[in-house]
């Protein structure tokens, strides 16, 4: 069974994603998951959720609570298998750690690594 989004499906990110695999925490009115930060960029995340979405109710979804990064508000925006996409409500709580966080992530552009 597929949860389809909310939108049309078109590409309205206004950051770049970056690939993560982290441990997070989601957080609903009514109880809370973990799950698997899979991508995160300055205005949203994708989360793989333990259940199939259809478990979930995302009109409750409040938070997502992120290891050395934070807590942030948050809403859906797609839903699909056991992943779900989520947008930041406010960003501005987290810009500074996330900024650092996904500045880790990502080597400076034309940087590569080396073999051996």
């Amino acid at each position: 069974m597929q949860t389809l989004a909310r939108y049309p499906h078109t590409d309205r990110r206004q950051h770049p994603r970056v690939p993560v695999d982290l441990s997070c925490q989601v957080n609903f009115s009514d109880r809370m998951a973990h799950g698997r930060l899979r991508d995160l960029s300055l205005g949203g995340a994708r989360v793989e959720m333990p259940l199939h979405v259809a478990a979930y109710t995302f009109d409750r979804l409040t938070s997502l609570h992120m290891r050395n990064i934070g807590l942030v508000r948050v809403r859906w925006r797609w839903s699909r298998d056991h992943l779900v996409g989520m947008e930041f409500l406010s960003p501005e709580a987290i810009r500074q750690a996330l900024s650092r966080f996904l500045a880790e992530q990502a080597p400076p552009e034309g940087i590569r690594p080396t073999d051996g």
